[in-house]
């Protein structure tokens, strides 16, 4: 009866780390699925950032055959649609980063439990790739200063490279330009902090 028992106990356990880890498999390829979409979105805005310096001669070559037509309008309304298009990227790059923190936050409890189940002393690596990810060293040399020279140079890119191309063309178009980037640059920024809040307590911008 008793080796019955044990004998059961011993099942139970092993359908038990079994079935944490399917489930913990399923959540690791739910977060590689939005991470790698989220380098898409850096093609993008590298296709984006490609397509706002050659803008200035298309714009010329368009105002050259329409005289009714002003080319400086031509220039702002082109920047300003790329800055649209850019703002549409990154807030959509958000949502799938807030995905996958969340993934990330809900794996660091699976890796708890599968350690425990396998007897794993508290400093083990094992199932430890995800529970890593909580500490400061890994967001600041791993998350926190790629992600923050990427938006350095993405507001160069989108912000700065029209706004000086725009200040030769028209003052008002450069000064209103530099306005609403900066402006969306700023609730970007806002929103982020936000989204790393919930997960985080510090601040790792």
């Amino acid at each position: 009866m008793r080796r019955e028992l044990v004998l059961k106990v011993s099942i139970d356990a092993n359908q038990r780390i079994d079935h944490l880890y399917r489930e913990y498999a399923r959540l690791s390829e739910k977060a590689e699925e939005h991470i790698k979409s989220m380098y898409d979105d850096f093609k993008l805005l590298g296709a984006l950032g490609a397509a706002i310096v050659v803008w200035k001669p298309i714009s010329d070559v368009i105002a050259s055959t329409n005289s009714k037509v002003d080319s400086s309008t031509i220039l702002f309304l082109g920047f300003l649609s790329f800055l649209i298009i850019s703002g549409m990227i990154a807030l959509l790059n958000l949502i799938k980063q807030s995905y996958a923190w969340y993934f990330v936050y809900n794996l660091q409890a699976y890796e708890i439990e599968i350690k425990k189940e396998l007897d794993e002393a508290e400093n083990s690596q094992i199932f430890n790739f995800n529970l890593g990810k909580k500490e400061e060293k890994f967001i600041a040399s791993s998350y926190r200063e790629p992600y923050r020279f990427f938006l350095i140079a993405g507001e160069v890119g989108i912000t700065f490279i029209p706004f000086l191309v725009l200040c030769h063309s028209s003052i008002l178009y450069a000064v209103i330009y530099l306005s609403l980037s900066l402006s969306g640059f700023l609730i970007f920024l806002r929103m982020f902090q936000r989204m790393m809040k919930r997960y985080f307590n510090k601040n790792y911008l």
